[in-house]
């Protein structure tokens, strides 16, 4: 203990000796470790940290499918529920939940909540206890109870402020009164985005709902039953369905997923990737520090060829050494853990594309772990090499000559140039992905919606039950829209079921007269939504071919259809489809004409690609949920007070389920791709600046010791430009091979990155190539700066150098 604490006392003062030396080091090494603390911490809450339920890993989701189609989840029907409910024995308990929603008027603005409706054992099934008061019980699905809610902790705390008072006070939602009976824990945001759960109360109609799919499905497997073996019986519970109901459930089948990864599975593989990337960073800048050991051990040769002369033995060397690599480290990691504080505020303040329990990120014991292995770690990783080689000095030739040749031995000077190539190598992995991910960014940033996004507000309503029949619901809409266009600034109104990048989508199976009718349940689909004539106006959507929908597309006309350019050319190539006829399943199969061909409009997201689409007139097809989108002259968030006012002038109390403009809309939609890039950019910046310091403190330090050989070649006739070109090409060739070896571990690791990536190859050859240059021209430069201090070198000066 006594000479540990001897070699702490020694390497704290040597490194207070070298104070410059001090501070360059630990900045680099807490850049290093800042960064994959950080990121650590992400990845730490929302893949490795354990979901708030009750032996989570036993928590599935049930979806059905249709391979054939393409489609692997999708939502469930109810009749298919019960069924599964019934049929299969993997499972402790199953649950179905319908997407719902509740106006409440009073206290304030009237507001719409997203919520949920559940059937008996939700809460159960997923294994959670509320935070105050109580969650559904089997009373609460008994006829003729009262009407019972649970709200989230962030609508009690937004809305309610926190009152303590609230379980069993009784709500005012959608016109009907609910006592609130349990306030859930904040960790409890299952299924996303919804604020109140409430019963679900089976009826007897909902046997026959086996066509329309709106449920989600959780399940509790039993004790020792496996996923895959659940997934076996759900498959033959599907088989048997798809024999007994071919209409509905041909070609159905159903895919069991764990909890964890349907919350987690979009964003795990780019977690790790942005985890590995990070850990790029900290090879780079432990090489960089590892090649200042080696500098300033060979400026310390004669200290330890003395110690070892002195009786010194070549563990105590390393040792001490070590020693002040794990001061270094400690120090990095102390700075690490503040830079990690600030980025992962940074993290936070980019809204973090929706990563599930983000808001939770922070320093735990896990991450504070972490950050200590890691600064261990980098000790070892950067200490060992120059501990290694300083710990056995060549006594004579340095104690006889003052150690010239000791400095330069030929093993020490390949150990720095392996560690610059290897800082190349390595920064060009990391700029070869960012590059991707920006060309990728920029591909996407290009795609044309099929709409004009700009100065267009987007108000999603849902009517109350004062609106039961068709023409109470368009009656509204109608007043709603000629309010609407009756207000300074709005340029045209329409409505529309399913607006773009809101992601409401709902599909309609069809069957095309004239052609080959498809077998029962193997019907193609397209994407199906309910429109107001005005709908191409307000979005700047363009027409084709035909007409689009007009007044007089009404109940007492011939029901029409239009579909989208996609549409028309996979179903109806080489001919016009206006004129066609179509056979459309939805609630009830309605035949219609095609009257129009209109532009693709993207609706999932500018990655998605079109698909096919119909658009029917809603005066044909009334729907209590639409959404207003106004086209407005002026900015359009600056209208949204206006445009409440002119429809609330219809419905006092009607509520916005969600508000926004359509350039929020898309940004939106860009959000993941924008978190992924910006931290991969970091990252690689990051890199390409410590490699770029890397290579020119070692051609610095290279050109240095060679000051009296230079000298030399001067006075022996040598010009400037053959010294430059000296040290450049020695530079320059570090830097080619660290290319070289970056390229080929780039064209293998990038393919890990295909998911992440739109319009672009994960071997795109100009990426790939850009970069190299980029790496090219940052190793010239940081050649060219010491390789011309040495062409300024005096010749007599330089052959006293010592």
């Amino acid at each position: 203990m006594d000479t540990l604490l001897r070699d702490i006392r020694y390497g704290v003062r040597s490194l207070l000796k070298r104070p410059a030396f001090t501070l360059i080091a630990v900045i680099t090494l807490a850049l290093g470790i800042g960064a994959n603390t950080a990121i650590f911490s992400v990845v730490n809450t929302v893949l490795l940290r354990p979901l708030p339920y009750r032996n989570a890993e036993r928590v599935v989701t049930i979806w059905q499918n249709n391979t054939k189609a393409g489609v692997q989840r999708n939502d469930v029907s109810p009749a298919n529920f019960l069924d599964w409910q019934e049929q299969s024995r993997s499972f402790e308990s199953m649950a179905g939940i319908e997407p719902f929603g509740f106006s409440m008027i009073g206290n304030g603005e009237p507001e719409r909540f997203q919520a949920w409706l559940v059937t008996a054992g939700f809460f159960e099934t997923l294994g959670t206890n509320s935070l105050h008061g109580r969650s559904l019980i089997s009373q609460d699905y008994q006829p003729g109870n009262e009407r019972v809610v649970v709200i989230s902790h962030g609508l009690w705390q937004r809305r309610f402020g926190g009152d303590q008072n609230l379980v069993g006070q009784k709500l005012t939602l959608n016109g009907q009164p609910y006592t609130v009976v349990g306030v859930m824990p904040p960790e409890f945001q299952f299924p996303a985005d919804r604020e109140i759960w409430a019963p679900r109360v089976l009826r007897e109609h909902d046997r026959e709902l086996r066509g329309p799919t709106y449920w989600n499905v959780i399940a509790r497997l039993k004790p020792g039953v496996t996923i895959n073996q659940a997934q076996d019986e759900m498959n033959a519970i599907a088989a048997r369905l798809a024999s007994q109901y071919p209409d509905a459930n041909g070609g159905m089948g159903s895919t069991v997923v764990s909890l964890p990864e349907q919350l987690t599975g979009h964003i795990r593989s780019a977690l790790w990737i942005l985890l590995g990337a990070v850990g790029f960073v900290l090879l780079i800048a432990c090489a960089n520090v590892a090649n200042l050991l080696l500098v300033r051990g060979a400026e310390r040769h004669r200290e330890f060829a003395i110690r070892s002369a002195l009786g010194a033995a070549r563990v105590r060397l390393i040792r001490q050494l070590l020693t002040e690599s794990l001061l270094l480290a400690l120090l990095g990691g102390a700075g690490g853990l503040l830079l990690a504080s600030w980025g992962i505020r940074l993290i936070l303040s980019l809204n973090s594309a929706k990563i599930p329990r983000i808001e939770y990120v922070g320093m735990d014991t896990r991450v504070l772990l972490f950050a200590i292995g890691v600064s261990l770690f980098t000790a070892i990783l950067f200490g060992l090499i120059p501990a290694t080689q300083f710990s056995r000095p060549d006594l004579q030739s340095t104690l006889k000559e003052g150690g010239r040749g000791a400095v330069t031995g030929s093993t020490r000077h390949w150990m720095r140039n392996s560690l610059v190539v290897a800082e190349v190598a390595v920064a060009l992995v990391l700029l070869t992905g960012a590059g991707l991910l920006v060309r990728s960014f920029i591909s996407v940033m290009r795609v044309d919606p099929g709409f004009d996004k700009e100065r267009v507000l987007a108000l999603q309503v849902f009517l109350s039950r004062n609106y039961q029949n068709p023409e109470q619901i368009t009656g509204f809409f109608d007043q709603s829209l000629e309010k609407l266009m009756s207000v300074p600034g709005v340029q045209s109104a329409a409505v529309v079921a399913s607006p773009p990048f809101i992601n409401l989508e709902q599909d309609a199976a069809f069957t095309i007269h004239g052609q080959p009718a498809p077998p029962k349940g193997r019907e193609p689909s397209a994407f199906y939504t309910e429109v107001s004539p005005e709908y191409l106006r307000a979005l700047t959507v363009p027409l084709r071919r035909g007409r689009f929908f007009t007044n007089f597309d009404n109940r007492d006309s011939g029901l029409v259809v239009v579909v989208n350019q996609t549409m028309a050319r996979r179903y109806f190539p080489n001919e016009d489809p206006v004129g066609k006829r179509l056979t459309i399943i939805f609630d009830q199969p309605e035949t219609r004409e095609i009257v129009g061909v209109i532009g693709d409009v993207l609706h999932s997201g500018l990655d998605s690609g079109a698909r096919p689409e119909m658009f029917v007139p809603y005066w044909q097809s009334p729907n209590p949920q639409m959404t207003f989108v106004v086209k407005t002259t002026p900015d359009a968030a600056a209208m949204l007070p206006a445009v409440k006012a002119a429809i609330r002038e219809i419905n006092r109390n009607q509520t916005f389920a969600k508000v926004a403009t359509m350039e929020q809309l898309v940004n939106d939609s860009l959000r993941q791709r924008r978190f992924n890039l910006f931290l991969l950019v970091s990252f690689a910046v990051l890199a390409l600046v410590l490699a770029g310091i890397g290579v020119y403190g070692s051609i610095n330090y290279s050109t240095r010791q060679r000051t009296h050989e230079i000298g030399l070649r001067m006075a022996l006739g040598a010009k400037p430009s053959d010294v430059l070109r000296l040290i450049v090409g020695h530079g320059l060739a570090l830097s080619l091979t660290g290319i070289g070896i970056g390229l080929a571990v780039s064209f293998a690791l990038t393919r890990l990155m295909k998911g992440l990536l739109f319009g672009i190859s994960a071997t795109d050859p100009l990426t790939f190539v850009a970069i190299s240059m980029l790496l090219t021209s940052i190793g010239l430069l940081a050649s060219w700066i010491p390789a011309r201090r040495a062409t300024k070198v005096d010749p007599l000066v330089a052959l006293r150098y010592e």
